[in-house]
């Protein structure tokens, strides 16, 4: 039977002081599993992250478009529900460096565009008056779009490929 030997944490003083005592090497095995339990918990926090996005979008276009059937809707509301749209298809472009040399045309032109549709919407809601107050509902497309370009963000700026880098060659025993 093995057993390995287990020593007690000890706070360093120091950040750049490093203890090669108290480091406790993996071998390649134990490095792999590891990676794969991180590649994996991190593809399912980006799938729940997309759904909520993807929701996010369906649940506002769905707001606006339910003033748009009821005839209370101009064409700054349906500009807004294609935003809204094009925003929810660009949460599901896949994000990291190596997923950028695979776009087809749409998924590269689809984030560039929508920010310009953006502008306009905000720009016609700003102008559009109805019953004396401004439509606050139209910046709903602006503010997913910024929560979901952010989220886009925090998910491209884990990249799990830099750990296969930093493996080490340690063989166990």
């Amino acid at each position: 039977m093995t057993s390995r030997l287990r020593r007690p944490f000890t706070a360093s003083t120091s950040d750049d002081e490093v203890d090669d005592n108290n480091i406790i090497p993996l071998d390649e095995q134990e490095q792999e599993a590891l990676i794969e339990e991180l590649k994996k918990a991190n593809d399912r926090e980006n799938a729940f992250f997309i759904l909520v996005f993807t929701c996010l979008c369906g649940l506002t276009a769905s707001l606006i478009a339910i003033r748009i059937w009821f005839g209370n809707g101009s064409g700054v509301d349906i500009l807004a529900v294609s935003s809204l749209a094009m925003t929810g298809f660009t949460v599901r472009i896949p994000v990291g460096p190596e997923a950028q040399e695979l776009l087809s045309p749409l998924e590269t032109w689809v984030p560039i565009l929508n920010p310009i549709l953006i502008a306009i919407i905000t720009i016609g809601a700003y102008f559009t008056n109805r019953h004396w107050d401004h439509d606050y509902l139209l910046y709903l497309p602006l503010l997913v779009w910024v929560a979901t370009t952010v989220g886009r963000k925090a998910m491209a700026s884990v990249d799990l490929g830099e750990l296969e880098k930093l493996k080490y060659k340690y063989k166990g025993a």
